[in-house]
């Protein structure tokens, strides 16, 4: 474990937030971990970071536990599917390059997203038509509080869409997690489609790029193609990628935001069911619409502020000059968010923690 103080935490954070931790620890061991129980006086003051790619920082912190625990071992094999587990620090891309390699379905559309196995767990990422919910099978965590360690099944991290019990029940940090993938399959996720003139849809990206029937590398390459192409590249300027989840709405006010909004588009409600006992209600008379429709329809879309402005290629992605301070990016959002709740009357929810 090493540990730092007064550390800066501007390349940890994909926004280049200039912030300060005031003490800072390195985890490359779970075991490190039990050191911290009973030296965190209010979970307030603790920020477990991974990757940093869904958080914006507008403060400095008092303590951060930066979990750099890595490790990919397979657990089971069989002639159907495989059940591996990852430690909390190794990179979510990095993990499906390996499962496309060796032809393990189940993550392939998932490619090219930023962050760590633990923020993918935390934030239960989805794209392109697949959820890490569908191959989620359990995670390790630590309790901070008691000193504990536990395996947590998928239903006991209580997904939800973008989220589970870790963003609100924060002394659990996540120390690995086992995912089962596929050997055999019938048939690979290309339903995936955005409205006509925008990026088109996943089969005309293949069409484009490989010929049918299709392999799960086809998939891969065709789903980085489609990201390259409508979102921003951290490497060149600050970003979380989407800033706003996906609003829920019912039928009804969809059937409203249709007159305002031409060719906007719906989607099923996902992700809901292991909490929600109304769930087939739910599926029944809501559904999802895409935010950054009604932030494009609005002019959000390649507007800049000082060092904070929306992509050019989506509106739903704010991005940084990596100058901007995490108040200057925060006031930005919400006049974004502000802008949506004023014209549809729909509440956009922040999809990255702030802090």
């Amino acid at each position: 474990m090493e540990a730092f103080t007064n550390k800066s935490l501007k390349e940890y954070n994909y926004y280049g937030v200039d912030v300060v931790a005031e003490t800072f620890y390195a985890i490359s061991e779970q075991g490190e971990l039990t050191n911290f129980v009973g030296k965190v006086s209010t979970l307030d003051d603790l920020l477990v970071l991974g990757g940093g790619s869904n958080l914006l920082l507008t403060k400095n912190v008092p303590i951060v536990l930066f979990i750099a625990i890595t490790g990919r071992t397979i657990i089971e094999d069989t002639e159907e599917t495989v059940l591996v587990e990852l430690g909390a620090g190794e990179e979510w891309h990095d993990f499906v390059t390996w499962a496309v390699d060796h032809d393990y379905e189940g993550v392939e559309n998932m490619a090219l997203i930023p962050g760590t196995i633990g923020g993918a767990v935390v934030g239960n990422i989805a794209a392109y038509g697949q959820n890490l919910s569908d191959v989620f099978v359990s995670a390790e965590v630590f309790d901070v509080v008691s000193g504990k360690f536990s395996t947590f099944t998928k239903e006991e991290c209580r997904l939800q869409y973008r989220d589970s019990r870790f963003k609100h029940e924060r002394q659990y940090i996540v120390v690995s997690a086992r995912f089962e993938l596929k050997k055999q399959y019938e048939a690979l996720e290309t339903t995936y489609h955005e409205r006509k003139g925008r990026y088109g849809s996943l089969e005309e990206v293949l069409q484009e790029t490989a010929k049918p029937p299709y392999s799960i590398r086809d998939v891969y390459r065709a789903v980085i193609t489609i990201r390259t192409r409508k979102l921003p590249n951290p490497a060149e300027e600050g970003t979380v990628g989407s800033f706003f989840v996906n609003p829920t709405v019912s039928k009804e006010k969809f059937a409203e935001l249709s007159q305002l909004v031409p060719e906007l588009q719906s989607y099923p409600v996902e992700d809901l069911r292991y909490t929600q006992k109304n769930w087939q209600e739910i599926q029944a008379n809501y559904v999802k619409i895409p935010a950054g429709r009604l932030l494009d329809e609005l002019g959000w879309r390649g507007k800049w502020e000082g060092n904070v402005g929306v992509s050019a290629k989506h509106a739903l992605c704010v991005i940084s000059n990596r100058n901007a301070t995490g108040k200057e990016i925060f006031e930005f959002t919400e006049k974004m968010r502000k802008s949506v709740l004023e014209a549809y009357g729909v509440e956009l929810e922040s999809e990255i923690r702030i802090v």
